[in-house]
């Protein structure tokens, strides 16, 4: 099985910058230098990770980029859907407890839940028949594959700022929205630490294995059964309106691609994945503002993820994601939205109707205390 990479997570803030083990974060780059920035997060998430026991979310330090039979740091971070979003709108457990069935338990990727996918997956299967349709996982929002799954993760910043503002409930971001209506409470702002990944896995046919596709994949192997990661967003707070990045696997795309569908990458992937399995990896783009500074609206999707929508707009679709006081969810109204969102969506009259989530989707996948 294939386990590797990265750059190490610990945070030694100071002022603007983030000093990692071989990585320095500069919080400046997301606007100044957005693909060296993308880059060094890809560095970050993706380095080993200790044994969750030992710190859950940090880098082994020990080991180095690709080093085979790791998980990685994005990995043991909190996955959406199962550890922070809990049945009844439970309040989930601090950062670095343990005992929600089916967590890294064995300072590995939490093996059950992965599985519990691939069983669902195998239920709509119609034996090894697979094709090119994509479907919607509800559960962690990533388009996929037949045969493939999504997840959605958030880091330590992130997580504990849900707990701590009680929006690990519908109820929760329900008074929120009523208190942000209503002017006893300022508009949604996540901390600058802040970060989410969505990934999507594709299954590997035995032929491919056979042919050692799989080495060209980091890969996770469930059940017998091996899925390689194809397309990884990374978010983050380091600016206000979130810093947007889509890595991909270099095969993962159609060859008919269209032409805008990335944006340029004008860094390069670093000398340092040369030799290890991130060298068959490609930055697909990022995004920082709704417009250039000439007006022209900027696009940001993944031809995988976003298949049966290319050349859409990340900031744009994430902007509109608001809830009412009554607790109602509320999204884009098209999903090939680009530009700036409607401020009809927010206001009337001037005044406040629903609060925006601060750009994440990942918080409807709160349940209601009742």
């Amino acid at each position: 099985m294939t386990r590797s990479l990265g750059i190490a997570l610990v945070l030694l803030a100071c002022s603007s910058t983030m000093t990692l083990a071989q990585v320095t974060l500069n919080r400046e780059d997301a606007f100044n230098f957005p693909s060296r920035h993308a880059w060094n997060l890809f560095l970050t998430v993706n380095h080993p990770a200790k044994d969750p026991r030992l710190g859950r979310g940090l880098p082994d330090l020990e080991k180095r980029i690709g080093t085979p039979g790791t998980t990685v740091v994005w990995e043991t971070w909190r996955l959406s859907e199962k550890e922070v979003f809990l049945e009844k709108g439970a309040e989930p457990p601090p950062w670095d407890d343990l005992t929600l069935p089916g967590n890294p338990v064995t300072g590995k990727v939490p093996e059950r839940l992965k599985l519990n996918v691939v069983e669902r997956l195998a239920d709509v299967r119609s034996g090894a028949r697979r094709g090119p349709s994509l479907f919607f996982d509800l559960n962690e929002g990533v388009f996929h594959g037949e045969g493939g799954f999504g997840e959605s993760r958030m880091n330590k910043a992130t997580y504990e700022f849900v707990r701590s503002q009680k929006l690990y409930s519908v109820e929760g971001q329900a008074a929120f929205a009523s208190d942000f209506v209503a002017g006893k409470k300022p508009a949604l702002s996540f901390p600058v630490e802040s970060m989410e990944v969505k990934a999507a896995w594709r299954e590997l046919t035995p032929q491919e294995v056979a042919s050692g596709v799989d080495r060209r994949y980091y890969v996770v192997s469930v059940k017998d059964r091996k899925f390689g990661l194809v397309a990884l967003h990374v978010i983050t707070k380091d600016i206000p309106n979130w810093f947007w990045s889509t890595f991909h696997h270099v095969d993962a795309l159609p060859p008919d691609l269209e032409p805008g569908s990335e944006t340029p990458d004008t860094y390069g992937r670093p000398a340092i994945l040369q030799g290890t399995v991130w060298e068959n990896y490609k930055l697909g783009g990022t995004q920082t503002d709704f417009y250039t500074s000439t007006g022209s609206k900027t696009l940001l999707s993944d031809a995988y993820i976003e298949k049966d929508f290319v050349k859409s707009s990340c900031i744009t679709c994430h902007a509109q994601a608001r809830r009412d006081p009554s607790g109602i969810p509320m999204g884009p109204r098209s999903k090939f939205d680009t530009g700036a969102p409607d401020e009809s969506q927010f206001l009337m009259d001037g005044r406040p109707i629903a609060a925006q989530m601060d750009f994440l989707f990942s918080l409807f996948r709160a349940k209601s205390v009742n």
